[in-house]
């Protein structure tokens, strides 16, 4: 399992902290709870939250998995806990301003860590998460080309041998995701948007590929069903003279 290097993380908390000192000089702590801003600070996601004081050391507080997390991550501070009460015990003061991620924080989830965590007022941290993760490292980049290639060698090497006249958009949609994940694939292609992961992305014949979608791009797609509008229809079958279009993302 290959671990984010410790200067990888603690370069990125730094980063974040020198954003957040140019665009919010009165800051004193952020709170961050989605999985990939987690993953991206401390190399692990879990269900719990990550810390982030403007003096002091980042914590990330886990309640399932602590042991996935030691396991996974070198972030030198991980405790667990069983609710935010055990995280809360940690402060003897709290300021009254808290920085969150309002774009994902759901309001239900919220209000439980309000209740032990009572900030008199929460502002975004969206806009300085972006502004950070924006800017790759030598690190992020290398792995940024790796990904490139699978892409590359599955899209221009391998695709095109896939394809058989009378297959279904979701026959060729697997067969594509099967290889990717056998050259290195991670599995998921992740949006920078509320409630938006895809598996493969857009595969599409003839007009199914502009068939209207809720998906903010150029393509579209019928998918499976409207229950599950992935993958590629079953029932549209590839003909001599079809366009085949594919929109897929590689992960590494």
């Amino acid at each position: 399992m290959e671990k984010v290097p410790l200067f990888e993380l603690e370069a990125r908390i730094s980063s974040f902290r020198n954003m957040m000192a140019v665009s919010n000089p009165e800051w004193e702590i952020a709170v961050i709870f989605s999985k990939i801003n987690q993953y991206y600070f401390t190399g692990t996601m879990q269900d719990g939250m990550l810390i982030i004081p403007r003096e002091g050391e980042p914590t990330l507080w886990v309640r399932r998995s602590y042991e996935r997390s030691q396991d996974e991550s070198l972030f030198p501070s991980i405790k667990p806990m069983r609710s935010f009460r055990d995280a809360k015990k940690e402060f003897r003061t709290l300021p009254d301003t808290v920085y969150l991620e309002m774009e994902v924080v759901p309001l239900a989830l919220h209000q439980r860590f309000n209740k032990h965590f009572p900030f008199k007022e929460f502002k975004p941290v969206d806009q300085q998460l972006a502004t950070v993760r924006a800017v790759k490292s030598d690190y992020e980049l290398s792995l940024m080309r790796k990904s490139g290639k699978i892409h590359q060698r599955v899209a221009e090497d391998i695709l095109p041998d896939m394809l058989q006249e009378g297959m279904s958009e979701a026959d060729l949609a697997v067969t594509i995701f099967k290889t990717m994940v056998e050259e290195g694939h991670d599995g998921l292609t992740r949006f920078g948007m509320f409630d938006n992961e895809m598996v493969v992305g857009h595969v599409g014949f003839g007009d199914s590929s502009i068939y209207p979608t809720y998906f903010d791009g150029a393509s579209g797609t019928r998918g499976l069903s409207p229950a599950a509008p992935v993958l590629g229809s079953r029932q549209r079958k590839l003909k001599k003279g079809d366009l085949i279009f594919v929109d897929v993302g590689v992960c590494f």
